[in-house]
């Protein structure tokens, strides 16, 4: 996941305003745009930043330094002017995780030469987008597991290895550990009427075809059968973990 390049991110371009806008000003345009920093420039070329913490910052020196630090506001905001750290959109995830660990955000240089901006939101946002449908098909399957440990009347391991030897697409196995998402499919098929007809508020088929759905779009997800995680089917995703986690809880 850390290979991942920083391109990835949807990271929004970098907002600038001229180096001698005064703090007030700036302050002005931070507050009702809801930035956290902005881009200074002079003569067209991006020289710094100034954020909350520089503009801070610049008034606790000011006091010290200025006999009249209350005309603050209408100097430059190039006063308060700091070096943002910069990474290539070629960069991996790594670089921007040891940089957010500090800094609040870092700017992106784009091959074209533009400039973008990722904050430490926007990489917790894209590490969880990136990461729940792994964490949700974990718990859903945890919780198909526990259902049929709890649900299934006769020997469990021996159920298993029956069934498996019997089946020509299915690996042999003997505990439920060691199943796939078929494996659910076809037991909970063979032995609807020994636990889980009265269990399920649904029709077998109806089960039958959300496991399947989610143990497709789990070998997708973690086979790197995809190029884009929008291709997985998030729907089924979300409801299959709410519906097998929410009927095992209730168990």
């Amino acid at each position: 996941m850390v290979l991942i390049p920083v391109r990835e991110i949807d990271a929004p371009a970098f907002k600038t305003v001229p180096a001698d806008t005064t703090i007030r000003d700036a302050v002005d345009e931070m507050l009702s745009k809801n930035f956290s920093q902005l881009g200074l420039t002079k003569d067209g070329e991006l020289i710094g930043a100034v954020s909350y913490r520089s503009i801070c910052r610049t008034v606790l020196v000011a006091e010290e330094l200025y006999d009249d630090p209350r005309k603050l506001s209408d100097r430059a905001v190039e006063t308060a002017v700091e070096r943002p750290r910069t990474v290539h959109e070629d960069d991996s995830l790594t670089d921007l995780f040891s940089i957010l660990g500090e800094r609040s955000y870092v700017l992106v240089e784009e091959q074209e030469g533009s400039t973008r901006i990722i904050t430490d939101y926007d990489l917790r946002e894209f590490w969880r987008q990136a990461t729940e449908p792994f964490l949700l098909i974990e718990e859903t399957e945890l919780a198909i597991r526990g259902i049929i440990r709890s649900e299934f009347d006769g020997e469990l391991s021996k159920a298993l290895r029956t069934m498996t030897e019997g089946a020509e697409h299915l690996e042999t196995v003997d505990a439920i550990e060691d199943c796939s998402f078929g494996h659910y499919v076809q037991f909970t098929s063979e032995h609807w009427e020994d636990g889980f007809e009265d269990f399920f508020d649904q029709r077998p088929d109806f089960v039958r075809n959300l496991i399947n759905r989610l143990g497709e779009n789990r070998n997708r997800l973690f086979h790197f059968r995809i190029d884009n995680r929008e291709e997985l089917d998030l729907d089924v995703i979300h409801f299959a973990h709410g519906y097998f986690t929410s009927l095992h809880r209730n168990q």
